[in-house]
């Protein structure tokens, strides 16, 4: 099994120079993303988080939810992720149903804050680097705690362990057959799993790459710069790109594929996209249920233009 929490060892051990990590204002190479891991995880244990807790990620999509979901690995501690533009009372709801220790956020500490710590992720990288080995988790240990109202409307909560998540990834990378060469462009909210697995785990487990492009306005600046391989965002976005002048025809020859996901979308926006753009885009929205993925039987060896054709 794929250990998480020793990735960014590994890759910074095989590739020192090579991208891992972006959004708008950072960029991380392998030396650079195993560094700030390292400081955020020397952050956590200095706040007294260890093996069993929970640690709360509050961010938008920015390279500091990456660092931060793999510093809590690295600790040995369980993620739960939550939507930042939720309300303080329903935050609070989150992090006390969830038992969470510390919350790491883009907002300066409140004195009624419903953890013990809060931690700024401004100042998430700023101690001396972790020097203790990172955790090895048991495969049954909970990777991602997740709060969702599902399809009918009704909380409850999704748990997702070490194992899954290996599983989930393993048949990301397997069905769209991801490499070195593959460069993630994600606008999918990172408080959703399937966006931490499509978008972000699976580049970096292929030795690939991922970028944080939480603006559709940035998208195709960012795909024409960074020539990324395969984007994933939401149904919304689809049909803001599709809606374009006429006149903006962005260089996409990059693309191999793209995954539509957190929703459902319609019909309509997926083809009026696939025929606009020539990108073929897979429907990936699943419903949040608890997930119990495992790795055998093996996933369908189906290309993008494949998966498309069955999704139409």
């Amino acid at each position: 099994m794929n250990l998480f929490s020793t990735l960014p060892d590994r890759r910074a051990a095989a590739a020192p120079d090579a991208a891992a990590v972006a959004d708008d204002s950072t960029d991380l190479n392998n030396t650079g993303f195993l560094d700030a891991v390292r400081r955020a995880a020397a952050t956590l244990r200095a706040a007294g988080v260890s093996g069993g807790d929970v640690v709360a990620i509050m961010l938008p999509n920015t390279a500091a939810f990456v660092v931060s979901l793999f510093a809590t690995w690295r600790v040995g501690a369980t993620v739960i992720p939550i939507d930042p533009s939720l309300t303080a009372a329903e935050a609070d709801y989150q992090l006390t149903d969830t038992g969470a220790k510390v919350l790491i956020t883009a907002q300066r500490p409140t004195p009624d804050a419903a953890v013990h710590v809060v931690i700024p992720a401004d100042d998430l990288t700023t101690a001396d680097p972790d020097v203790a080995e990172p955790a090895r988790p048991r495969d049954d240990t909970l990777a991602l705690l997740l709060r969702t109202n599902g399809t009918l409307g009704k909380s409850h909560r999704v748990t997702v362990d070490h194992a899954n998540l290996n599983a989930m990834c393993s048949m990301v990378i397997e069905a769209f057959e991801l490499t070195e060469a593959d460069h993630s462009l994600l606008n999918l909210p990172l408080f959703h799993v399937n966006s931490i697995v499509v978008g972000t785990l699976s580049p970096l487990l292929a030795n690939g790459r991922t970028t944080m492009a939480f603006s559709p306005k940035t998208f195709f600046d960012r795909i024409e710069r960074t020539r990324a391989t395969y984007i994933s965002a939401v149904p919304a976005t689809y049909a803001l790109l599709s809606d374009l002048p006429a006149h903006i025809r962005p260089n996409t020859s990059s693309v191999r594929f793209a995954i539509c996901g957190t929703a459902p979308a319609e019909v309509e926006v997926l083809t009026k996209f696939q025929r606009r753009y020539g990108i073929p885009i897979i429907d990936g929205y699943v419903s949040e249920v608890p997930v119990r993925a495992r790795r055998s039987p093996p996933p369908p060896r189906w290309t993008p233009s494949e998966y498309s054709r069955r999704a139409s």
